[in-house]
């Protein structure tokens, strides 16, 4: 083998070398995935969180439900349903209740009935709950009634 060919053969090993050490995007993707895995893990391998003191907190933040005008009632999904969609609807009062912490509440309380149904492998009907309107009436926020009922 001539010498050009020994130097052409030992300058394409080193651009081998280069584009190895370079991660290909199937290897970040499998990385982000295996850390997205092993981060879903050790939330689960918490102790489990009491889902019942969680809604007590929440009720208790949101029991005033005196409104001073429509814009300060507000309904929220609550919970998760094994089959998907809210276990219930929030109705409360801006005026009353720190909208961001009864959210942070809220998504607590979603995150641990879905974990909960996914570690019991709960199983439920699959019927989905209609979020309500809410109207401020004679200053409580209240769901609204429908004027046309449905069959």
């Amino acid at each position: 083998m001539s010498l050009s060919a020994c130097n052409d053969v030992k300058s394409d090993h080193n651009a081998t070398e280069t584009v190895k050490e370079q991660p290909t995007p199937k290897l970040e993707q499998l990385k982000e995935a295996q850390e997205a895995q092993e981060a879903q893990e050790a939330q689960e391998a918490q102790p489990n969180i009491d889902i019942a003191s969680l809604k007590h907190q929440l009720n208790s933040l949101t029991e005033n439900k005196q409104c001073a005008s429509q814009a300060s009632c507000q309904v929220l999904p609550v919970g998760k349903r094994a089959c998907g969609g809210p276990s219930s609807y929030l109705v409360y009062s801006t005026d009353h209740a720190p909208q961001e912490e009864v959210e942070k509440l809220a998504k607590a309380i979603t995150a641990a009935e879905n974990a909960k149904n996914k570690k019991e492998m709960t199983m439920s009907i699959c019927e989905h709950l209609t979020q309500p309107l809410v109207q401020c009436v004679n200053q409580q926020c209240t769901t609204a009634t429908s004027a046309n009922p449905a069959y």
